[in-house]
């Protein structure tokens, strides 16, 4: 699905072609040179546009997120920014004066390390806030939650209920206190509901449209159950997905298909599997035990044995899979059944916890890795979780490519920012700026400006397909994919530069899929 012939006159860019100007046509670059010749080539209909000297790049790929949850998020309580137990209160009681008794309130991003109080919110702080209402508040990490008495109530667990399958109720003197970990969530968030068709159709459009005005023109949607796979297929079918979505399904539904879609838009790539938890649950699974935290390692979802089968059904139906492993145990297990196994389908994400060894193994095995930048901003308390000398090696993307290992950035929205610009300037700043004790342990994993734009551009390489051919660096050349992104002002070259760039214009297949409003 090609748009209109397009002339971008008076940019910039890398190329090993001068010029001035790039012309697109057919969803491809046709040409780049000096504006007055591109004009004699280009089609008489094509639509010109000054970009006043801007840079372009390729376009960014966000390599790991959650389509409905993010296009949600965007409704729900946003808690990120939450300093305190009676701040998060406050927002709830709003919320529940805004929608009346009986309502669901609904909230994630809250981080017990940012509080004052220094602790979990739990069902009784929840029930001072909204005793005539259930409450659902997720935090950061999406590996716990926090919900009162009426979602107990609803949810009908009690004190004898037992911990369910890969999960924990959390209890205080053998009392839930209304902490949910793991598995253990979805007890509640299946009471919830879901938003309607018609209403999640919208909330993904206005989500794509944000995406967009960033500059990214490829989102890997983790996660994919039977109702968003529907409703990603529709807005395919119907011309609705202005962005790339690569797919990675829920394990029921991708082992219980017998034909894998592949639209205009939308491709399902690949199956999402847990290996462990998150570090700000203390779930991610460890070689050694937590420093903060001596009797517990973390927890791994799946037996080596499981994963091995799950992996080899995946590669058997044309799948790639998506192997969510953080802690350094959980990918070790993962690295030993694809070695002793000769496993090729397989893309690790996150990764946060990579020493040498590891690093090797990966290299070795040529397993391509997703990362989250911007988790290096919300781990601010990694090193005391981890201890100095493991956080040396926690979100080590300058070892990661030094070695060669391919790797593609995101967001793992709505867990951070969607924002990539925000990711970038996380890898390059690595914290410095916010005096993170992890810049002292790990100073020589902040990468350079460039390369940490690089990491967004490099995502398209995560799904098997497109490890064969596509875009490389920030360069623009002829007959490549028309994706672009025109940066409003110069190319970032520092981090403040990062923090604040703007997008003018975002191109996916050679469309014009956002232009920056006049101001």
């Amino acid at each position: 699905m090609n748009g209109r012939s397009v002339l971008l006159a008076n940019v910039q860019f890398y190329s090993s072609k001068e010029g001035d100007s790039i012309l697109v046509e057919n969803g491809r670059i046709a040409a780049i040179g000096r504006e007055y010749e591109l004009r004699k080539k280009a089609k008489k209909s094509v639509l010109v546009y000054d970009c006043e000297g801007s840079f372009v790049i390729p376009g960014f790929v966000d390599a790991h997120m959650h389509m409905l949850s993010y296009a949600s998020f965007r409704n729900q309580i946003d808690l990120r920014n939450v300093s305190s137990i009676e701040e998060l209160k406050e927002l709830v009681v709003k919320r529940t004066k805004k929608l009346g008794p009986k309502k669901w309130i609904i909230g994630r991003g809250w981080d017990q390390e940012k509080f004052a109080e220094k602790r979990m919110p739990n069902r009784w702080d929840l029930d001072e806030a909204a005793p005539d209402n259930p409450v659902f508040l997720v935090r950061v990490c999406g590996h716990i939650a926090v919900v009162n008495s009426y979602a107990l109530r609803l949810a009908k667990l009690t004190d004898n209920t037992p911990d369910p399958p890969g999960g924990v109720l959390g209890r205080e003197d053998g009392r839930l206190n209304g902490l949910l970990y793991e598995e253990a969530i979805d007890i509640v968030r299946k009471l919830i509901g879901r938003p309607s068709f018609d209403e999640a159709v919208d909330l993904i459009a206005s989500a794509l449209d944000e995406a967009a005005s960033y500059g990214l023109v490829e989102l890997h949607a983790m996660s994919v159950d039977a109702y968003e796979y529907e409703l990603l297929k529709y807005m395919d079918e119907k011309g609705l997905l202005k962005l790339r979505i690569k797919a990675y399904l829920e394990p029921p539904l991708a082992y219980g298909m017998r034909k894998y879609y592949h639209g205009c838009m939308l491709e399902v790539c690949g199956v999402k599997l847990f290996l462990d938890g998150s570090f700000g649950a203390r779930t991610a699974y460890l070689r050694k035990p937590y420093s903060d935290s001596p009797d517990t390692r973390g927890i791994l979802l799946i037996k080596s044995e499981d994963i091995i089968t799950l992996i080899r059904e995946a590669d058997r139906r044309g799948l790639d899979v998506a192997v969510h492993a953080i802690g350094d145990g959980a990918i070790e297990e993962l690295l030993k059944a694809v070695e002793k196994n000769g496993l090729a389908n397989i893309r690790l994400e996150h990764a946060s916890l990579t020493p040498p060894d590891i690093i090797e193994k990966i290299f070795k095995l040529k397993i391509p890795v997703s990362v989250q930048p911007h988790f290096i901003l919300s781990d601010w308390w990694i090193v005391e979780r981890l201890g100095s000398e493991r956080s040396r090696w926690v979100y080590a993307f300058k070892s990661l490519l030094s070695r060669g290992i391919t790797i593609g950035a995101s967001s793992d929205a709505p867990v951070e920012p969607l924002n990539p610009w925000l990711g970038a300037y996380a890898a390059a700043d690595r914290g410095l700026r916010e005096n993170l004790q992890l810049w002292n342990c790990s100073a020589g994993e902040a990468l350079s400006i460039n390369e940490a734009m690089q990491i967004y551009v490099s995502g398209w390489k995560l799904a098997r397909k497109g490890r064969k051919s596509g875009i490389a660096g920030l360069s623009i050349n002829e007959n490549m994919r028309a994706d672009l992104i025109v940066i409003e002002n110069k190319l970032p070259s520092s981090c403040n530069d990062l923090k604040n760039a703007k997008v003018k214009i975002t191109l996916v297949d050679g469309r014009i899929v956002h232009i920056q409003k006049r101001k």
